[in-house]
Order: structure tokens, then C-alpha cells, then sequence
């Protein structure tokens, strides 16, 4: 086991400990961990394209009812020199 200390500040000390651990996994298990792994990440993107399209939609909107940006609009900061 490995330890180290730290000071953080007049009163306070960290301790870390490295502990050995070990981890079993049985091989149908990781396997079907994978394809459940691969399914949500396929169903989260699946999901972030509606989000996107929905985004889509909604600036095609704006650009149609003549609705622009606020940053576009602002007038930008006056430069400060020292």
C-alpha cells in the first residue's frame, strides 16, 4: 500500500492511500455489457439528432420571421488601452 501526505494549508493535511484492487468479470458478462453499452449510446444519439433537428427548425424559424441575434445586434465593447 502506498501513502502519501500533503500539506494543504496551516490546517489541513491530505492523505492519500493507493490500495491494490482487483476486479473479477465473468466473459458473458462483459459481453453483455458491451451490447447494453452500445444499444444506450445508440439510443443517446439517436435522441441528441432530434435535439439537434429540433434546433434546426427553430433557427429556420427565426430566419423566416426575421428574428436575429442579440449578439449581432449589441454593439461591441470599446477597446481600453493602459
Amino acid at each position: 500500500m502506498d501513502k502519501q501526505f500533503e500539506k494543504i494549508d496551516d490546517k489541513t493535511i491530505r492523505f492519500i492511500k493507493t490500495m491494490p484492487v482487483a476486479v473479477d468479470f465473468e466473459l458473458d458478462y462483459l459481453v453483455e455489457q458491451r451490447e447494453r453499452i452500445i444499444a444506450q449510446k445508440a439510443k443517446d444519439n439517436a435522441q441528441r439528432d432530434l435535439e439537434i433537428a429540433e434546433c434546426d427548425e427553430l433557427i429556420a424559424q427565426c430566419e423566416i420571421l426575421s428574428i436575429v441575434s442579440k449578439k449581432a445586434t449589441e454593439a461591441p465593447a470599446p477597446e481600453v488601452t493602459p
